[in-house]
């Protein structure tokens, strides 16, 4: 009987199961296997219900890293870490030794693999400057036409608001046809995406697809990221919960 492999998936906020349930569950939907196993959690000391912006970031990095390393030591195959912004990925990469995924890395990888030039379409305006910041760490910016943001929060996307679709469709437009980009990074839920794909008719990923089925993807061909580029700290031992430590 094949192993089953055990996923963690973090979404990095306070709430996050409840507000964004209905979306993870639709964008998760089409990867289910009896050979795959998920498991969803949330951070509920998280001091925020959403992220949009680097301090946001830096607000949940470490609470998504102690997420993490409670997962490997748990017995969890691979770690996916939620939000385009990536709090916390590569310090869970060097604290962890089984596969840590962000979902920018992963979407990346996929839309360079379709495409020559991709946009991120959608997520609110504030982080545009994180995404740039990403796509130059992981070597995507040479492939990157364009950052297209709405005017509109992630919990907006979270409640799927109506006007969200026509907006996202707008801006995927303008992305193909005045930055050059052939495929797009979208945002929000499965039917958002999948009419995103028929009106551009071009490829549109999405982040959470792209994280969770990276992290299958390692598992499967038993490779973990290098610790030579994400060496683990030395003294790591001595920081685990450094926090309570203090309190």
């Amino acid at each position: 009987m094949e192993k089953v492999i055990r996923l963690y998936k973090i979404m990095p906020v306070r709430d996050g199961l409840i507000e964004w349930g209905e979306v993870q569950k639709g964008l998760l939907a089409p990867l289910k296997s009896p050979c795959v196993q998920i498991t969803e959690v949330d951070l509920p000391k998280a001091p925020i219900k959403e992220i949009n912006s680097a301090y946001h970031v830096g607000l949940v990095g470490m609470l998504q890293v102690e997420a993490a390393i409670k997962a490997e030591e748990e017995g969890y195959d691979a770690v996916v870490l939620g939000c385009l912004d990536e709090p916390g990925v590569s310090e869970a990469k060097e604290a962890l030794n089984i596969p840590a995924v962000g979902e920018a890395e992963s979407s990346m990888h996929y839309a360079s693999l379709v495409g020559r030039k991709f946009s991120f379409i959608g997520g609110s305006p504030e982080s545009k400057g994180v995404l740039e910041d990403l796509a130059k760490k992981y070597g995507f910016y040479n492939k990157l036409a364009s950052i297209r943001k709405i005017n509109a929060s992630p919990l907006d996307f979270a409640a799927e608001k109506h006007f969200l679709l026509d907006k996202m469709l707008i801006e995927g437009r303008k992305a193909i046809n005045e930055d050059g980009a052939d495929s797009i990074i979208g945002y929000g839920s499965i039917e958002c995406l999948e009419i995103l794909r028929k009106e551009l008719a071009c490829p549109v990923i999405s982040p959470v697809q792209a994280s969770v089925l990276m992290a299958e993807s390692l598992v499967r061909q038993n490779i973990s990221h290098s610790k030579k580029a994400f060496p683990l700290p030395s003294n790591i031992s001595n920081i685990k919960n450094l926090k309570i430590k203090y309190e």
